[in-house]
């Protein structure tokens, strides 16, 4: 399954057939935290950092924390960890370092899902997943993909200031 949504705003989140499946709302220029909606307006999950300084990205679904995105900034690669809350699942996220693609390896490093972003340079990012398994749903994905996003604005931020 491809989906493909943008990063800002209220947006539709498409699938390969650019049929409508859902939207994705970032609420406000000032919020990093998300909602994704299924095509009835009903929420299937969320996602926001910890804390207003915090690194950890949290998903959640029904009001229940369904995992923790976290950054290895200390690779040369672009290397992100997603823990499911109950432990139970491990995810790598990685991507070389000037590349605009990645994959979502599971604990057996097999791949899981990959996603790239197919624009960004004069309008907002979008982004383009593929979901190869069921271990976690696309809107979960969905979700992690813009706290990876919400991280990279942060560390983009904080470099140039």
């Amino acid at each position: 399954m491809k989906i493909i949504f943008f990063s800002s705003g209220k947006t539709s989140i498409k699938n390969s057939r650019n049929e409508r499946i859902g939207d994705l709302d970032l609420k406000t220029a000032f919020s990093t935290s998300i909602t994704v909606y299924d095509i009835h307006n009903r929420e299937l999950a969320a996602g926001k950092f910890k804390h207003f300084f915090s690194s950890n990205w949290l998903v959640s679904s029904s009001g229940e924390i369904r995992g923790t995105l976290k950054a290895n900034w200390f690779s040369f690669a672009k290397k992100y960890t997603y823990t499911t809350h109950n432990r139970e699942h491990q995810y790598t996220i990685t991507s070389p370092v000037l590349s605009k693609s990645f994959t979502i390896m599971d604990e057996r490093y097999q791949d899981v899902a990959t996603f790239t972003r197919v624009n960004s340079f004069f309008s907002s990012s979008a982004y383009e997943l593929t979901n190869l398994t069921d271990q976690l749903s696309a809107e979960e994905f969905i979700v992690v993909v813009m706290g990876i996003n919400a991280m990279e604005k942060n560390q983009t931020a904080a470099t140039s200031s």
